[in-house]
């Protein structure tokens, strides 16, 4: 999985780790991070059917709406592990600029690495599951 040269205890999701997700994973991440808030990047957000897929294009026009996270640098590697395992070989975690209320803060996501074309965008660029 990919590293980043400075410790970063941020996580930004788009889809069923989102606050209001019942899923038991989106549950683990509220018991092992805590929520800061709303954030965006530039992309495009995908309907896979089940749960979304969000590209980073910092030339889109369209953003990726979701929500912020931290993690205690003591927690962060074993929970990244277990969200590694869970977003599986459809995605690949990557640092992206997320904008907040307060500025750009650095974020682990999940981009989805799979051809797009088959799936239509959500114009909206929220996921509501």
């Amino acid at each position: 999985m990919p590293t980043s040269p400075t410790p970063v205890t941020h996580l930004f999701v788009y889809g069923t780790l989102l606050n209001a997700s019942e899923k038991p994973m989106a549950q683990y991440l509220r018991q092992h991070s805590r929520l800061i808030g709303a954030g965006r990047f530039p992309g495009r957000l995908y309907d896979l059917g089940e749960y979304p897929g969000a590209v980073y294009d910092r030339n889109a026009d369209g953003l990726v709406h979701g929500e912020l996270y931290t993690v205690s640098e003591a927690a962060a590697a074993g929970l990244l592990n277990v969200l590694d395992e869970y977003e599986g070989d459809e995605y690949r975690r990557a640092v992206v600029p997320v904008q907040t209320g307060n500025g750009l803060i650095e974020c682990w996501t999940y981009l989805l690495i799979q051809p797009t074309a088959a799936w239509p965008v959500i114009a909206s660029g929220r996921y509501t599951g």
